[in-house]
């Protein structure tokens, strides 16, 4: 990215996160809204006596409970077929909405990649060293509730004449994956999950990830670090058998033909945990990889 663009997209995150709810702010290639939602993961019963890490207490009132969610909506999307299809993405430890677009380039990627899809990123735990997720981890039902209410925001704003749910694509990285495998445990919304995009996220919920990627038509892409090799090799236990094909590739000599296999597909890499959405674009790449459609 250029330092120009890099300016600008920082920009516009800062006036997102100082909008009042119900703004939508332009930039990155498409509209940014922030607001809060009573379904965002929090606050949330599982902290609200906050959480201790390594004899550090992170207090309810300061790390959980903000509900806002941002909406990215690029400005090629545009409804097909009556459904609004989805990306959502649970960040990792010590992040909020704001320093994650900010950080990773999510949306500059999302519209680098043409897929005809609404970005989301709830607000997890702000700031603070935990995979909790609350509502979207929890609550059996949460995740249908959540991206419903999504959905009847966007119709409301005018952003879409439908408020019926179409694909829905999970991102998650790191810490991020007690979001993603609550919501594979409890959501409510599988059949309609058509891909999960792993970035060394592999910690745990193994039997919820592999459960859904036994099913038809789905795709599990996993990206990897020596930090979860050890978590990548018991969900590729997981998913082995005798009916069943996955593949193991290399990022260095990865081709996109490689990766738009429907079957489990693991990378191995050597870049650092916290550059692998951005510095490579591969949230670009791995996008492309999925059953959204193109722009």
């Amino acid at each position: 990215m250029k330092r120009s663009e890099f300016l600008q997209a920082s920009a516009a995150t800062v006036a997102a996160a100082a909008t009042p709810a119900g703004s939508l702010v332009p930039g990155a290639g498409g509209r940014t809204l922030i607001e809060p939602f009573v379904s965002a993961p929090y606050p949330h019963a599982s902290r609200a006596r906050g959480h201790i890490y390594q004899g550090r207490l992170y207090d309810a009132a300061t790390h959980y409970s903000n509900s806002d969610v941002g909406i990215f909506i690029p400005d090629r999307w545009q409804l097909r077929s009556g459904a609004v299809d989805f990306i959502v993405h649970f960040y990792g430890w010590n992040h909020d909405i704001a320093s994650t677009f900010a950080t990773y380039c999510l949306r500059e990627q999302l519209v680098a990649s043409r897929r005809n899809a609404i970005l989301v990123v709830p607000e997890g735990p702000t700031n603070a060293p935990d995979s909790g997720d609350g509502k979207l981890e929890l609550d059996p039902g949460g995740f249908a509730r959540f991206i419903g209410d999504v959905a009847v925001r966007l119709q409301q704003l005018g952003i879409s004449s439908s408020n019926r749910v179409g694909r829905i694509v999970l991102t998650a990285h790191s810490g991020g994956y007690g979001g993603a495998g609550g919501v594979l445990t409890v959501g409510g919304m599988n059949d309609q999950i058509t891909d999960v995009i792993l970035f060394d996220a592999a910690y745990g919920y193994f039997d919820a990830f592999a459960a859904w990627a036994k099913g038809a038509g789905r795709h599990l892409l996993s990206l990897f670090t020596s930090d979860t090799s050890t978590g990548n090799a018991a969900l590729m236990g997981k998913l082995q058998g005798p009916e069943a094909n996955l593949y193991v590739r290399l990022a260095d000599t990865m081709t996109l033909a490689q990766l738009q296999t429907r079957a489990p597909t693991f990378v191995l890499t050597s870049v650092a945990h916290d550059e692998l959405l951005q510095k490579c674009n591969w949230y670009e790449l791995f996008l492309q990889t999925t059953a959204l459609q193109a722009i």
